[in-house]
């Protein structure tokens, strides 16, 4: 056989499994629709909750005790993505892994009542909502594209923004709380990442790494890479798109929407940005370790998690490449250095306590949970979690749901 009737025959073959995947992707799978965007009653109990990428679990840590109290599986379908779920999905699933390592478990987020667990899960290319109590699935949808990415639940606990990241046509896709539905989807960037509602639910804000499959020089004379798009959480009308140097990692922004505060691609850094008048503020450059290297970065990130004090004046950051959790003093227009803490090996998320005077950090290469107190600017306890933990959400959850 000829080169060009090989060539003709893989062309014909993905032209296929392309229409059959547009023609049918399994939506119908789990419980079905449950409205937990109620708010929660009785008492309940501070819950972190770690995504650990490769094993396809979230830890469940107690932040009274600093103890596991519970593993919810959240693959209890497989990890391998059948052919008549979604068939583009299972045909690309193991190249992806190839290149990117496994990810079962990207982000979650908590129902308002604290009774459902919603996780996107990474290169099965879905999102899916878990019964805290049973562990059971509820609903399970398929994004766009190859990989589901980071994600946000409106205040109301009624949507999810979920960034497509890879081949989903630079868009985030909402999704019903309730029930996985798609209600509608809004262009992005290049490769959209981190996204946030606000704190009214009014807008929602995503950010873009830019197209990492393409040379470094060629992405960065991408307009269209590096962003930061600003849409209206109702039409989905775009209101506003700021430009960026890099890609943008894990973001924040203060309550009234006139600063915000990044970490960008292949930077030990953070940036602050004015969104009044579309301008950088400054940057402060953070330590780099000894001895390390591009391949302790991690996906050009050697800095990948960020949080913001409840009055907005510390940053908590996860310099991932140094292995450290940064205090970072925010004053005015001026970053400073407060402190540097060391913490386990590649924290991969910053997420706080619910008063906000911890700072909780997953591990990613020695597995466990760093937990920092802000004040006393130290670490307080490291808790052994899952298999490789990316991510961290807290919430509070029904105590019935854990005794």
């Amino acid at each position: 056989m000829t080169r060009i009737k090989q060539l003709f025959i893989w062309v014909l073959l993905a032209a296929l499994m392309f229409g059959a995947h547009l023609s049918w992707r399994e939506t119908r799978y789990g419980r079905g629709p449950q409205d937990h965007s109620g708010d929660l009653t009785g008492p309940s109990r501070e819950i972190a909750f770690v995504s650990n990428v490769v094993e396809g679990t979230v830890s469940m840590v107690d932040l009274a005790s600093y103890q596991v109290v519970e593993t919810l599986d959240v693959v209890p379908d497989g990890k391998r993505v059948d052919l008549f779920r979604d068939p583009l999905q299972w045909l690309a699933q193991g190249y992806l892994e190839s290149r990117g390592g496994l990810n079962f478990a990207q982000d979650t987020d908590l129902s308002r009542d604290g009774r459902v667990l919603y996780v996107s899960r990474g290169y099965l290319g879905d999102v899916a909502a878990f019964d805290i109590e049973s562990g059971g699935v509820l609903w399970r949808t398929p994004v766009s594209g190859m990989r589901a990415d980071h994600m946000d639940i409106s205040p109301d606990g009624r949507r999810l923004y979920v960034s497509a990241l890879i081949y989903g046509g630079n868009i985030v896709e909402v999704l019903d709380a309730s029930s996985g539905e798609h209600l509608g989807a809004f262009p992005t960037g290049e490769w959209p990442h981190d996204v946030h509602t606000t704190h009214d639910g009014a807008r929602v804000y995503a950010a873009s790494l830019g197209n990492m499959l393409k040379d470094r020089v060629e992405r960065d004379a991408d307009p269209n890479a590096y962003n930061i798009t600003v849409v209206d959480a109702v039409s989905l009308g775009r209101l506003k798109r700021y430009s960026f140097e890099a890609g943008v990692r894990p973001f924040v922004f203060n309550r009234d929407e006139t600063r915000l505060y990044a970490q960008l691609s292949n930077a030990h850094a953070v940036v602050a940005f004015d969104l009044k008048e579309d301008r950088q503020l400054g940057r402060l450059e953070l330590p780099v370790d000894q001895g390390v290297t591009e391949a302790d970065s991690d996906f050009e990130a050697p800095h990948h998690g960020l949080a913001l004090t409840p009055d907005e004046t510390t940053l908590c950051v996860a310099g991932r490449a140094s292995d450290y959790a940064a205090l970072v003093r925010i004053a005015g227009d001026q970053l400073a250095t407060l402190a540097i803490i060391d913490v386990g090996d590649a924290p991969s998320w910053a997420a706080l306590d619910l008063d906000g005077g911890r700072c909780l950090l997953p591990n990613t290469r020695s597995n466990d949970l760093s937990i920092i107190s802000i004040a006393e600017q130290r670490e307080l306890a490291r808790v052994r979690v899952g298999a490789a933990p990316k991510h961290v959400t807290v919430g509070r959850v029904p105590a019935e749901l854990l005794d």
